[in-house]
């Protein structure tokens, strides 16, 4: 296959550039920050395309990258030749795949092939992007390559199976990925070693834990014992407390009544002296009655005058009227009289009533008090013979067993709450021992089954590498025949360097092998630029591809920037060559 030109509509920094291509050694020599490297992707991008940016790394994704700078159309065409036969290939490209464009014309018809295949490298050369990236395409400063199952399958001669070869690499794949979950599964030993440690502090808490138990327990049962004596004692000094404090209230109740009585007498003997007074009063206002014997002797008179007016009358010696007037008024006289007597008498008698009265309640009083003073006198005896040293009782030692009682109380609440709060622990601390101790059987059975699992995957892929290390071995003298002869073109020892059956390029020494990593960087791009042509012959049967050198030359010295030369310019004889560089030290054509 060769490439016969290009045309970049816009893509990363190049824009609207336009490259003619011979058919042998085609070199680009341009300034740091032109392009170059992006003109590399943008051919391998035109054959295999790109794939889609990933999510939290769209740094490293070649599509976000690339990207045009000045806005436009991202993309643009190439044309190229196979067997006689020219096409051009144009591809656009979007945010994602779905926007991307495809389109493949064929100039010998006219006509844009209708049957799109946008991998198209893999139709043509009938190996994947995997693949010629690690073979006809040199990196800027990394082109080292490793081995693939389409590798292995190109160079062992055993395409057909490719896919079985596939497979067995995603079966490792795989196989590794879940050992590497059960490994992460796999109890450390030392967590349950932590787990027993936790385990036997827990233990040890719990025995100090019904230490302390028992000890409450007797704190309590004795705490329980004396607050007994103690309520026994409250309850002797509350009935002694209580009898004396009857006795004082039956003392306060003979005083009380004592007080009332004497009350009782005084308020009758006060009454007595005012029903003596009263008295005293009426017998005066009846013996200030002497008038009555007057008024009766004027009424015996008024009756003598008017019995004589009536015998003067009536021997004519006075007239009528004067018989009128003097009769008259000696009736009417005595009317007055006899109305005044009988006003009196009445008087008199309710006089003498009162007088009769007061006697009667004076002597009634008098039988009161008489039987008030003898109360007196049985209830003073009483209090002088039964309460004479009674006085009020004192609280002060009841108080303060009280007290006592209290303290004992809050003492055994105290205990019970500590004891409670000890019982809970102590069941917290055996569920907790419970769920450690089956913790630690569990760990135990997954370390024991994990452990089981790992192993057994391990020797899996222990027994899948073995197989296809066994294919990959059928090509390693073949590579290494080729790699031999580039190398020594160089004017490195064939028998320094050897490619092992996992394209591992080993450096033999008097120790041993070891990896060339360890040599120079001019060194390392040697045998990888080495391990790449020797590569190129065996892959590509299909189609010759054309291979891409992006500055691969850079850390050699002058020496063996020559023999580099030369080894381009015979692959340039066999290949259609890209050659890419920023100085004229490198320059192949100058």
């Amino acid at each position: 296959m060769i490439l016969l030109k290009l045309h970049v509509e816009n893509f990363g920094k190049l824009h609207n550039l336009d490259l003619d291509f011979n058919h042998s050694l085609n070199e680009i020599m341009k300034d740091n920050g032109w392009g170059k490297s992006t003109l590399t992707i943008f051919i391998k991008s035109m054959f295999y395309g790109m794939g889609a940016k990933t999510r939290g790394e769209q740094y490293k994704s070649q599509r976000t990258k690339f990207m045009s700078w000045q806005g436009g159309v991202y993309g643009g065409y190439i044309e190229y030749e196979i067997g006689g036969k020219k096409f051009r290939v144009t591809r656009t490209f979007g945010k994602s795949p779905e926007y991307d464009t495809f389109e493949l014309f064929d100039f010998a018809t006219n006509q844009t092939i209708k049957e799109e295949n946008k991998v198209l490298g893999e139709q043509i050369f009938g190996i994947g992007e995997e693949s010629f990236l690690m073979t006809a395409f040199f990196p800027q400063l990394n082109f080292k390559s490793t081995s693939n199952s389409e590798l292995t399958a190109n160079l062992t001669g055993v395409n057909k199976y490719q896919d079985d070869l596939e497979n067995v690499d995603k079966a490792i794949k795989k196989l590794k990925d879940r050992r590497l979950e059960i490994k992460r599964l796999i109890p450390k030993k030392s967590e349950i070693e932590e787990k027993k440690v936790l385990l036997n502090q827990i233990q040890t808490r719990g025995k100090a834990i019904s230490k302390e138990i028992e000890e409450k327990e007797d704190e309590l049962n004795l705490a329980k014992e004396k607050k007994k004596q103690i309520d026994e004692n409250v309850s002797l000094l509350k009935e002694k407390l209580s009898m004396q404090e009857d006795r004082y209230k039956s003392k306060l109740n003979i005083e009380s009544k004592i007080r009332d009585l004497t009350g009782q007498v005084a308020s009758l003997y006060e009454r007595q002296s005012s029903i003596q007074d009263k008295t005293l009063t009426n017998l005066n206002s009846r013996q200030k009655d002497k008038f009555k014997i007057i008024f009766i002797t004027f009424f015996v008179l008024l009756g003598l005058l008017a019995i004589t007016t009536a015998l003067l009358y009536a021997f004519n010696i006075i007239d009528l009227t004067f018989f009128v007037s003097i009769f008259s008024f000696s009736i009417i006289a005595m009317v007055v009289l006899v109305i005044f007597i009988l006003i009196k008498k009445k008087k008199d008698k309710e006089i003498n009533s009162k007088i009769d009265s007061s006697v009667s309640l004076a002597k009634n009083f008098k039988s009161q008090i008489d039987e008030l003073n003898e109360s007196l006198k049985h209830l003073d005896k009483i209090l002088n013979e039964n309460y004479k040293n009674v006085e009020m009782p004192k609280r002060e030692e009841y108080d303060d067993i009280k007290n006592r009682q209290n303290s004992a109380n809050l003492s055994i609440f105290s205990i019970e709450n500590t004891l409670v709060n000890l019982r809970n622990e102590m069941e917290n601390n055996i569920s907790q021992e419970e769920y450690l101790a089956s913790q630690i059987e569990l760990l135990k059975d997954q370390l024991s089954t994990y452990t089981h699992k790992y192993d057994l995957i391990d020797k899996t892929i222990e027994y899948l590498l073995s197989a296809r290390d066994n294919v990959a071995t059928r090509y390693v003298s073949t590579i290494n025949g080729e790699f031999s002869s580039i190398l020594n073109k160089f004017g490195i020892d064939a028998n320094r360097f050897v490619i092992d059956n996992k394209w591992s390029v080993k450096e033999q020494t008097n120790v041993g092998a070891k990896d060339f990593e360890y040599s120079s960087q001019g060194l390392q791009d040697i045998i990888s630029f080495c391990q790449r042509i020797s590569l190129i012959n065996k892959i590509y049967k299909k189609e010759k591809p054309f291979v891409i050198l992006d500055d691969t030359f850079v850390n050699l010295d002058d020496k063996m920037l020559e023999c580099a030369k030369q080894v381009v310019k015979e692959l340039a004889g066999e290949f259609q060559v890209i050659y890419i560089c920023c100085h004229s030290r490198c320059s192949i054509t100058n």
